[in-house]
């Protein structure tokens, strides 16, 4: 698949099958992240276990529901919602507390990996909600539990696994976002 292609096909995918990738493919996912323009440092942890994953679902269900933001209330409050979708791999992506440009490099990263998981036929799907089950005071001993290293802030986070078949929460069709001007 070309780069071309990669970016045409990827659409956030909600949906996931309880089955891992493969070592090579996490692999290659992760560098495309290290690779990715930045301007400083940003962190990468990436969680395999499935406990670990429930508790940032969880936590981060919890938080939406007391969130005060309605859109993520009523995202919540849908029947049988997990804020990961059921996906078998979370990477957080996370950036030194202050730092100017940190949710710029994990960003960019993220898009890496999400161009790269979509390269290699694996659904991904880009996340900030986990940031309100892992950001603050409150929050700092299931930070730590997610490698997420003192001094660090979860900027956004990417999910990854196959596609199940019934994906109630993904939008069949992606639509084209953006304005474009031409300036000669």
């Amino acid at each position: 698949m070309t780069i071309t292609e990669a970016i045409a096909k990827r659409k956030s995918l909600r949906a996931y099958l309880d089955r891992q990738i493969p070592a090579d493919d996490l692999d290659k996912i992760i560098e495309a992240g290290r690779c990715a323009p930045n301007a400083g440092p940003f962190g990468i942890s990436v969680i395999r276990r499935a406990d670990l994953r429930k508790k940032v679902n969880d936590r981060t269900l919890d938080a939406m529901i007391h969130s005060g933001i309605e859109f993520l209330q009523q995202r919540a409050a849908l029947p049988g919602y997990q804020p990961l979708y059921g996906a078998p791999m979370l990477i957080l992506l996370s950036d030194p507390d202050n730092s100017p440009y940190g949710a710029l490099n994990a960003a960019l990263a993220a898009e890496n990996m999400l161009l790269e998981a979509t390269a290699r036929g694996l659904g991904s799907c880009f996340l900030v909600s986990p940031t309100l089950a892992l950001n603050g005071a409150k929050n700092s001993d299931l930070a730590r539990e997610a490698g997420i290293p003192e001094g660090y802030s979860l900027t956004c986070a990417v999910i990854v696994g196959y596609a199940a078949a019934e994906d109630k929460y993904t939008a069949p069709e992606r639509s084209r976002k953006g304005t474009v001007r031409f300036v000669d």
